[in-house]
């Protein structure tokens, strides 16, 4: 104020004071007759009741909060003063093609690379032994040479490089630590995470390389070796991405993930490390999908739990930290609209950033397509870049706390995540509820209630179950030629090499990698087969895509994909909000629609002509159906059409619809999924039994 007055001004002196009751009576007033509940009140997949605004009086109650989980704000404030580290996904099978690609990566802003080995190494498998699994998936990494060419020019004191071996942790661990070596990489100076997971691996593979307790005993023995020899590597990681796949919602989740890390514990408990130094050597790796609340409360969540489990096992309150690697779903990632995937990137991103990662890898936007070119890499990377870089999200500790919204969220969250971890070492711990099938049967039932919310749209995809583009141009991917990159490594490999003794140490099998053993041999038993069925990995719109795939292999063999005629009634105003949505409901399964307006029944037969569908939506609001939908639908009955549709509910004049020859319906809340899938049978363009025909 210019007279020198201390006097503060209050902006909201003149109004009343703020009143949820008051509140509540505008917003019912404004739904005209909806009920509240109905209409702003949801429930998310796990459980959790959301309301449309929360205040100062939804504030947690510390009492509450500390009986399940500490704060997660001390957590939050131990992420790295340089933000999150960028991690960049490789898995192209020419480990020289990754190479180019890493170094890419890192020059361009990358701290740290991801190196996934394909799916017949992750099963003890070279190119001499995998079958069509070689080459597929990752990089053939089968030996230390192939480890080598592909991380050349790649500083290991830098930059980490974090392995996803599956079932070959322990040959993975003897590469990298013999890679170490050979580069003479001091132990102190090495850095790198060896990602050894064998309850994930059993659950994405079905195997664990070995009996689940002679694996999480090698995991165990590589943990101890890092721990004594490589104090700033670490061994251990704990992956949820395969329930979050099969169909797991959040809190189930982080359930498993609490699940596996106290199994970790006691196995390396066993092996003789201390709860404190086991912790040091895990690394949590979470899936965050593309609700931002969620995501953020879910990662806020799992810190606060594992540090409550951490505080049970006597750990002191300075080594409760989380090391909390976390990826873009990939079930969340469309196959089509691909570009869509951008926006899912740069949501998950935040999500992810405000949550507290302390690392990230971003999917390609065409992750469920293929392998990413350089544009794809580039936008994944970049992704993270600018939201770091320049919406300086890794400036601020916990930039959550504080939002009742996210405050509640988290903290239910945590109950019911706590509660399944109750669960499942209540039934035996988490080895015995994934060999037990326990963990497929929950996956498969909380699959099944978001596989029905999305086929009736409650859950809206765009570019998939809402807002298709039937005449989508294809994304770019990667080219690869497999099989020439796996004749070569076979002519290299030769004869293979003989396998070690199964009780040799993580020092005797890196020394044999040093002196060029190959992977297989390095395994402890040899190539191993699945010994429980694997879990599903589902993507949230393959259902539709899979009509949408029909619908192209149609095109493809007749030249033209299923076609649907939308006749509108009684002008544009009348018909046009029907048609669009028409449109909508019918693109998500392929089926292209053309747009005719008829005044006339006598005109049904030069429209039908002119329109060659496969199909005909009427389309027109409630008043006209009531007056005109049974005479015209009659008409086109009359002049051939073998299928008649309308666009909306029939209510009470079924069937005299029916009757008249409408032969089904189109509206909002409908099951689309079963709709389109009975229509595109029924036209001969898919089947139950094996998708396209």
């Amino acid at each position: 104020m210019t007279d020198g007055s201390t006097e503060s001004l209050t902006l909201a002196a003149d109004f009343p004071a703020a009143d949820r009751d008051a509140w509540r009576a505008l917003v019912e007033k404004a739904l005209k007759g909806v009920p509240y509940e109905k209409a702003l009140v949801g429930e998310l997949a796990e459980g959790i009741r959301t309301e449309p605004i929360y205040t100062r009086d939804d504030a947690i109650a510390p009492p509450a909060a500390a009986r399940h989980v500490p704060s997660t704000s001390d957590a939050a404030a131990e992420r790295t003063t340089l933000g999150w580290d960028v991690r960049t996904l490789h898995a192209h099978p020419d480990p020289a093609a990754t190479n180019a690609a890493i170094l890419a990566d890192l020059a361009a802003g990358a701290n740290s690379v991801a190196l996934r080995f394909d799916a017949g190494g992750q099963l003890g498998h070279t190119a001499r032994t995998g079958g069509d699994f070689s080459g597929s998936g990752g990089v053939m990494i089968d030996g230390i040479d192939a480890l080598d060419r592909a991380l050349d020019g790649v500083y290991l004191e830098a930059a980490t490089v974090a392995l996803e071996p599956g079932a070959a942790f322990l040959p993975a661990a003897a590469l990298m630590t013999g890679l170490w070596e050979r580069r003479g990489i001091s132990s102190d100076a090495a850095r790198g995470h060896l990602g050894a997971d064998p309850l994930g691996t059993l659950a994405s593979l079905g195997t664990a390389g070995e009996p689940v307790d002679a694996a999480l005993a090698r995991m165990a023995e590589i943990a101890a070796v890092l721990h004594d020899r490589f104090p700033n590597a670490t061994a251990v990681s704990v992956d949820s991405s395969p329930y979050h796949a099969a169909g797991a919602d959040e809190a189930l989740d982080l359930g498993y993930a609490l699940a596996t890390g106290v199994a970790y514990l006691r196995a390396m408990e066993t092996a003789g490390l201390a709860p404190a130094d086991a912790a040091r050597q895990m690394v949590f790796c979470l899936p965050v999908g593309v609700d931002v609340f969620l995501g953020i409360a879910k990662l806020r969540a799992a810190r606060a739990l594992w540090a409550r489990v951490l505080e049970a096992c006597g750990v002191p309150e300075g080594g409760r930290a989380m090391s909390l690697h976390v990826t873009t779903a990939p079930r969340a990632w469309a196959g089509r609209d691909a570009w869509v995937n951008m926006l899912r990137a740069t949501v998950a991103t935040f999500a992810a950033a405000t949550g507290g990662a302390d690392s990230l890898t971003v999917l390609p936007y065409t992750h469920a397509l293929g392998l990413p070119d350089g544009f794809a890499r580039r936008i994944a990377r970049n992704t993270q870049l600018v939201l770091k870089e320049e919406s300086h999200l890794a400036r601020v500790v916990d930039p959550a706390g504080g939002s009742w919204y996210v405050e509640m969220l988290t903290d239910k969250l945590a109950e019911r995540a706590w509660g399944h971890f109750q669960a499942v070492e209540a039934a035996g711990g988490m080895a015995k509820a994934l060999l037990s099938g326990s963990v497929a049967k929950a996956c498969a039932e909380a699959w099944s209630a978001r596989e029905r919310r999305i086929a009736r749209r409650r859950e809206e995809l765009t570019g998939v179950n809402a807002f298709p583009k039937v005449d989508e141009v294809p994304v770019d991917v990667a080219a690869v030629d497999r099989d020439a990159l796996v004749a070569a490594a076979r002519e290299r490999l030769g004869d293979g090499s003989d396998p070690l003794p199964g009780d040799a140490s993580v020092e005797d099998r890196a020394r044999a990698a040093e002196a060029g053993v190959d992977l297989s041999a390095l395994m402890p038993a040899g190539p191993v087969e699945p010994e429980i069925a694997p879990l599903p990995a589902h993507r949230l719109g393959e259902a539709f895509e899979e009509l949408r795939d029909a619908c192209d292999a149609a095109q493809t063999k007749t030249g033209r994909r299923p076609r649907a005629l939308l006749l509108g009634l009684g002008g544009a105003a009348s018909y046009t909000a029907r048609a669009t949505f028409a449109r909508n409901h019918l693109g998500t399964g392929g089926i292209e629609a053309v747009d005719a307006e008829l005044d006339d029944p006598g005109q049904a037969n030069q429209i039908l002509k002119d329109a060659a569908a496969d199909l005909v939506v009427i389309c027109s609001s409630d008043s006209i159906y009531a007056d005109r939908a049974a005479a015209v639908a009659g008409a086109l009955k009359a002049a051939g059409a073998s299928r008649v549709w309308l666009a909306g509910r029939p209510g009470d004049r079924e069937a005299e619809w029916q009757a008249a020859g409408i032969d089904g319906y189109l509206f909002a809340g409908d099951d689309t999924l079963a709709t389109l899938r009975g229509l595109l049978s029924d036209l001969g363009v898919w089947s139950p039994e094996g998708g396209s025909e």
